[in-house]
């Protein structure tokens, strides 16, 4: 029986004898009291009332609309905007598109539009914007959908015999180049292409290129696309937007007319902006091609906010004057959280944390970065300006998956980077880590208990864990990695700790790879590493032990890390007869070789059975953790809570987005308890929308109503009183699957 926790409310209704409270509702008024019989129409409005301690309830709906605060809470008394529980607050960044469609050509129609936007969607589906190679949606993330550079390319010139082959003059198009050491992407337009030509060229003028690549050499492995002619618009599921004219041209999946459908164009990047205030609260709203921004706030806090194709900026341009566009859903400042959210679908950056102290926990982000840029990271976190003078930041139990460069990246202040489940990155570039860090500025990090897994790029590349250049003082431990195209587990510098981790399946049969990788050899004398003494010997006081992998080098080349008192007790065989790591139990069984073949490790090792403590990430007979994001079952009061006549309702809805259906099943606790329906299904589509469950008890049957949920395909059975919960904010049941 697992535990229940009931939330109350306490947090949201703090100081609420003198707090004011204002609703917001699609059918209200500005003109409006903001009451809840009275509620104003906007969030801008209530932002513009609202004081500290003040909470503002937004009722079921879509809002268009940017609300900018400036307005500071205070310590025990924040700014709150939630969405009414059990309800559906969609923030909206687009605008109906409401015209007069006629044929172009073929299955291609064309209307006059009076907006300017780089992002169309269909019925709520992306549409992709005319480009060459073709790709639809859901091969974001297939390379082949690039095309090659060929022979004779180099900086400045691109050269593919299929180029010649598509008939069109690319002039003026918008090339995107995944260019020289292929982790860095740019855009920039064809200068110059003729019809029928193989060649076309761009300006030399990609920032910061020198120093990633030799110009000299050949050019001849990169990967490019292009985009903005009309004459691309070829495929279904294709638009292109002439802004000259302000014709919008469209072929729809089906080939049918756009009348039909919801056409919306993003043309709003913000729902929330908020700068220079701290203490600020977003509860439960779901954004649609917008987010937020907070920028210079402190203590301020995102929990149960949920966000669908939040950025989008097509040009990866950083020259003065070059577009820009908000490419991150982002907090800047100290002591901020984000927790209980998910965010999917970013052209660009998923989630940025920049700033000391800041807590990112228990969220799901997927399918980031369509362009292979390590400018852009699923979940990125920095100290920015201030500095941290004690504790850490923290990612915790996230899920995080579908990057185009690295997943997590951890940068300039200590960490602790655990229980995370990141895999399947680095799917849009050639050199690329999942979970990055480097530099001396990350002393005393933390990566423990995470699994890693799913990063094979071309050549034999991809990385699982990853500290880089002048690394110092870092810890990994207690890890699970696998399925990497070249190392494992790879740290540099000097001064770390690599131990009790478990790592399998790294590089192929033809290509082995390096399973745990510590150079040795001095410190490289790149550009940028001026401010740190190099080393002329690396990781000679660093500590590897109780590893289970099937190598330990010492440099890329894959020479054994040299034997010495900081090289203990790891195990370097094939065979470590794990329970079922196929579905991922990677706790030793027994007659392992793991077993009691470790050495003690002080605060690490403590509660060990048996004689010694084990090699690898599990102990046997102890604890299968497992990382990533919890979901969670919300109970609700339904509208019918008369538990005198013996009957009552609740509402039943998930927390989180699942990754698979979740199946439910539902029965009265109590004599004479009935509950109807008796099984729930939650999926992708409707996981936010409450579904209604029925208690009835018979005349005779004494006592309140109470319900349970099983989650059959999991340990999960929770039973409550369906007339005592919270008649707000009701319950929340946690559960984790095992993916």
């Amino acid at each position: 029986m697992g535990t229940t926790w009931l939330v109350l409310g306490l947090v949201l209704a703090a100081s609420a004898s003198v707090a004011a409270e204002y609703y917001v509702a699609p059918d209200g008024s500005d003109d409006n009291r903001g009451t809840k019989q009275q509620p104003f129409r906007s969030l801008r409005k209530a932002a513009d009332a609202m004081r500290p301690g003040d909470t503002c309830y937004v009722r079921a709906g879509t809002y268009r609309e940017t609300v900018k605060l400036t307005r500071s809470g205070e310590d025990a008394k924040p700014i709150r905007f939630a969405a009414h529980p059990g309800e559906v607050v969609t923030l909206s960044g687009t605008e109906l598109i409401e015209a007069q469609w006629s044929v172009h050509k073929g299955s291609i129609y064309r209307a006059k539009v009076e907006l300017d936007f780089d992002q169309l969607f269909m019925d709520g589906n992306m549409m992709i914007e005319a480009r060459w190679p073709n790709m639809r949606f859901e091969e974001l993330f297939d390379r082949s959908k690039w095309a090659n550079a060929g022979v004779g390319s180099r900086y400045g010139k691109m050269v593919d015999p299929e180029l010649a082959q598509t008939g069109i003059d690319w002039t003026g198009a918008l090339a995107t180049l995944n260019v020289a050491h292929q982790f860095y992407t740019w855009t920039r337009p064809v200068a110059a292409h003729s019809r029928g030509s193989d060649t076309f060229e761009y300006d030399k003028d990609l920032l910061g290129i020198t120093h990633y690549a030799d110009k000299t050499k050949q050019w001849e492995d990169d990967r490019y696309y292009l985009s903005r002619k009309l004459e691309a618009l070829d495929s279904p599921g294709e638009w292109f937007l002439d802004a000259d004219t302000g014709t919008l041209y469209l072929w729809t999946p089906k080939g049918d007319s756009p009348a039909s459908h919801r056409i919306e164009a993003k043309v709003r990047e913000l729902a929330f902006d908020v700068s220079d205030a701290d203490y600020v609260e977003l509860h439960g709203f779901h954004f649609f091609a917008t987010t937020y921004r907070f920028q210079n706030c402190n203590n301020c806090l995102v929990e149960s906010c949920h966000l669908l194709f939040p950025t989008f900026v097509p040009d990866i341009d950083e020259r003065p004057g070059a577009r820009k566009g908000v490419d991150a859903t982002q907090m800047i400042g100290a002591n901020n959280t984000v927790r209980n959210c998910s965010l999917g679908y970013s052209s660009t950056t998923g989630l940025r944390m920049s700033g000391p102290n800041s807590t990112v926990e228990n969220c799901l982000v997927h399918d980031c970065c369509w362009n292979g840029s390590l400018k852009y990271v699923a979940i990125s976190t920095h100290r920015g300006e201030q500095q941290q003078k004690d504790g850490y930041s923290v990612v915790r139990n996230c899920t995080v998956f579908n990057s185009g460069n690295a997943s997590l990246n951890y940068r300039a202040q200590q960490y602790i980077i655990e229980y995370n489940h990141v895999y399947d990155g680095g799917l849009l570039c050639k050199d690329v880590a999942l979970v990055y860090t480097g530099q001396p500025s990350i002393a005393g990090s933390i990566v423990r208990y995470n699994w890693v897994h799913g990063c094979r790029t071309e050549r034999g590349g991809g990385l699982g864990i990853r500290g880089d250049d002048q690394t110092r003082s870092l810890t990994v431990h207690h890890n699970v990695v696998w399925d990497c195209g070249r190392d494992g587990i790879i740290v540099k510098g000097d001064h770390n700790r690599v131990h009790h981790n478990t790592v399998l399946h790294i590089g192929t049969e033809q290509k082995p790879g390096n399973y745990i990788s510590l150079h040795v050899m001095p410190e490289p004398n790149k550009w940028w590493r001026k401010q740190h003494p190099l080393l002329p010997v690396q990781n000679a006081n660093s500590e590897i032990f109780n590893n289970a992998a099937l190598t330990i080098t010492g440099n890329p080349r894959g020479q054994p890390f040299p034997e010495g008192e900081n090289l203990q007790n790891n195990y370097n065989g094939a065979e470590l007869m794990l329970v079922d790591p196929a579905n991922l139990d990677f706790r030793p069984q027994p007659g392992s070789p793991l077993i009691d073949a470790g050495r003690k490790i002080a605060g690490f090792t403590d509660g060990f059975t048996d004689k010694a403590p084990d090699i690898g990430a599990y102990e046997y007979g102890g604890e299968r953790w497992v990382p990533g994001y919890r979901n969670m079952l919300r109970v609700l009061p339904g509208e019918e809570m008369s538990t005198r006549a013996g009957k009552a309702q609740v509402r039943v809805l998930l927390g989180m987005p699942p990754l698979e259906p979740v199946s439910v099943t539902v029965a009265g606790q109590g004599a004479g308890i009935r509950a109807t329906p008796g099984r729930l299904r939650f999926a992708a589509e409707n996981w936010s929308r409450a579904q209604v469950v029925t208690l009835l008890r018979g005349r005779a049957a004494p006592g309140p109503p109470g319900v349970s949920f099983t989650i059959p395909a999991l340990d999960f059975d929770e039973v409550i009183d369906a007339s005592n919960i919270d008649p707000l904010w009701g319950a929340k049941l946690p559960f984790r699957s095992i993916p």
